[in-house]
């Protein structure tokens, strides 16, 4: 068979699975889900974002907005080129199945033709999420901003697609031509450096700007935004054509670390989704911590120099990281200053994020119970020794994001209203990721919620959404003090902002007490779910029942033993046995009839003749 033989092949193969899986559902049906699905979001965005209730931005911010609006939106497309080519050059963005890779890549068939099917459903996969994404953010700009509704949703959805497909495409083109991981990130990153100083104007136009420039079309059309089409256009196009070339050592690594991630995503491990992550970002400790250990000291507080040894073997991938997404909370943060409300979501999220690096010791105390058992004192005291660690780690990641909130962009934030807003923010961060690498993953058996199903789904979304709350709750000083910059309320900003700090201080306090005594409420959590299970109570029940049994069999043995001084002489007496019925006597035979002859057996014996004679 020919190369081309065999390629036509495995298309008719795909083909036929692929009218399979498609056949199975009627296109009816598949429509009306479709259907049903952007009927309800649509709904849910739209009435979420009337619960806002910001008012439009004033002519001054619009000013602002028209001048450096395409430069900041331009920053995320940069920054998806960025993770583009670090995925790519990582062996990404494709996750094939093991069979794929061992059997379909290394038969005689051109790779181009197993491969290109997989990269246009996860490209669509993409797109369609992006367009939902973009139109989201598109309903909630026009909340602020003049312009046509449907027009900034429509041009949301098409630079969330765009945006993509400059990321896809950039991950397809470095993996198809084996670029190396130190050439991304200096390319990714120089692009990055070009876009942010094109926002701060000290730069001429990135890249970046001109697919920003398509975001805020509503405002002004501008025809150099359909550049940003063109080039991501490009970047598919050749990713598709060079994505052949994709290691086939690469693909299988990605396959099995992409296996158990999803596995681990299905069992809601978070732990686990991080652990695996860095793995398939290839992010290793540095050998070398950035800063040198102090050496001939005692150790006096052993877990915190731990944790802060691991802190100072942070890789720079990390520590960058760190520092972006700070920087997010922090830009998210002073357009929340600004008046648009739900931008404290994205700066919880980004702070939590970047938090859960901070737990990193505690996790790995977390990820080795067999040692912690071996401790002479409880596991909650060591997890609560790690605390003071993460609370440092994440008071400076927030502080990072006030500064960053400082920017001299419309309305100023205060100093001191910034700063405290974004330690507050990242202490309460802090708190979130500690839930979410103690809480764990979910128990296989749940037998509080198989005895009461019905709040199943509840504890599920609790246990999902608390840890995010945690930081998102954070951000709350921050709307206060901007209430009170407003004059909806009496006090001065810093004083409202201190006013609701108090709590979240409680929170913190209450926080370390459930760090502390987590393993004795979940036991005590786990009796009371034993103590409701009807199957436990039969077995309760039977185990008592067998133990009364045992200790009246050893309350007869004592009595039996202290009976007396020679009762244990004497041989113990027998047990006079009933006696046996006498047996029953044999019947006897019948006696012969008259004129028979044979023996005395009951029955007639020998021949006919002889018995008629």
């Amino acid at each position: 068979m020919t190369l081309a033989e065999s390629a036509a092949v495995v298309g008719d193969l795909r083909k036929a699975r692929r009218k399979q899986r498609v056949s199975s559902i009627h296109w009816v049906d598949a429509l009306y889900q479709v259907y049903i699905t952007g009927l309800l979001s649509i709904v849910a965005v739209v009435f979420a974002s009337s619960l806002v209730g910001d008012k439009e931005v004033s002519a001054a911010t619009l000013v602002d907005v028209r001048q450096h609006g395409a430069a900041v939106v331009g920053v995320a497309a940069a920054l998806a080129v960025f993770l583009g080519l670090r995925s790519g050059s990582r062996g990404g963005p494709l996750a094939l199945e093991q069979p794929d890779v061992r059997h379909v890549l290394l038969s005689p068939v051109d790779r181009g033709v197993a491969l290109r099917y997989p990269a246009w459903r996860q490209l669509r996969f993409l797109a369609f999420v992006s367009a939902a994404v973009g139109a989201t953010a598109g309903q909630l700009a026009l909340r602020r901003l003049p312009g046509n509704a449907a027009e900034w949703m429509l041009f949301g959805a098409f630079f969330g697609v765009v945006v993509v497909g400059l990321g896809f495409g950039s991950a397809l083109v470095a993996a198809g031509t084996g670029l190396r991981s130190w050439m991304a990130t200096i390319g990714g990153g120089l692009l990055v450096a070009w876009s942010v100083a094109d926002v701060a104007g000290r730069a001429p136009t990135a890249p970046g700007s001109f697919v920003g420039r398509l975001a805020m079309w509503p405002l002004h059309a501008d025809p150099l935004a359909l550049i940003g089409v063109v080039l991501a256009a490009l970047m598919v196009g050749a990713g598709m054509r060079l994505v052949a070339g994709t290691s086939l050592e690469g693909a299988e690594r990605r396959t099995a670390l992409v296996g158990q991630l999803r596995f681990a995503v299905t069992l809601q491990d978070l732990r686990t989704v991080l652990v695996l992550r860095r793995q398939l970002a290839q992010e290793r400790p540095r050998s070398q911590p950035w800063i040198p250990a102090i050496k001939g000291r005692k150790a006096k507080f052993p877990v915190w120099q731990r944790g802060l040894r691991s802190v100072a073997r942070w890789p720079a991938s990390r520590l960058v990281r760190v520092l972006v997404l700070a920087a997010i909370a922090g830009l998210a943060l002073r357009g929340a200053w600004g008046g648009t409300t739900p931008l404290v979501l994205l700066a919880g999220l980004s702070l939590w994020i970047a938090a859960l690096d901070a737990a990193e010791p505690l996790g790995q105390e977390i990820d080795h119970p067999g040692r912690t058992d071996a401790f002479p004192f409880e596991r909650g005291q060591l997890f609560f020794q790690h605390l003071p660690v993460v609370a440092v780690v994440s008071l400076i990641t927030g502080l990072v994001a006030g500064v960053v909130a400082l920017v001299p962009v419309g309305s100023p934030v205060p100093a001191g209203v910034a700063l405290l807003a974004g330690a507050l923010a990242g202490l309460l961060a802090g708190c979130g990721a500690v839930v979410s690498v103690v809480q764990g993953a979910p128990e296989a058996v749940d037998m509080l919620a198989m005895s009461t199903p019905e709040i199943a789904g509840s504890r599920t979304v609790f246990r999902t959404a608390w840890p995010p709350g945690l930081a998102v709750l954070g951000t709350l000083p921050l709307l206060a003090a901007r209430a009170a910059e407003r004059g909806v309320s009496d006090p001065p900003p810093i004083v409202a902002e201190l006013t609701v700090a108090f709590p979240l201080f409680v929170i913190l306090v209450l926080l370390g007490g459930w760090v502390r005594f987590h393993d004795n409420i979940h036991l005590w959590i786990k009796k009371a779910g034993e103590q409701m299970s009807p199957t436990k109570a039969v077995e309760r029940a039977g185990a008592d029942r067998e133990a009364a049994e045992a200790r009246e069999a050893d309350a007869l043995a004592e009595s039996r033993r202290v009976g007396g001084d020679d009762a244990k002489d004497r041989p113990p007496a027998r047990v006079k046995q009933p006696p046996r019925p006498a047996p029953k006597a044999k019947p006897k035979p019948a006696d012969a009839a008259p004129g028979f002859r044979g023996g005395t057996s009951a029955k007639p014996m020998g021949r006919k003749r002889d018995q008629n004679s």
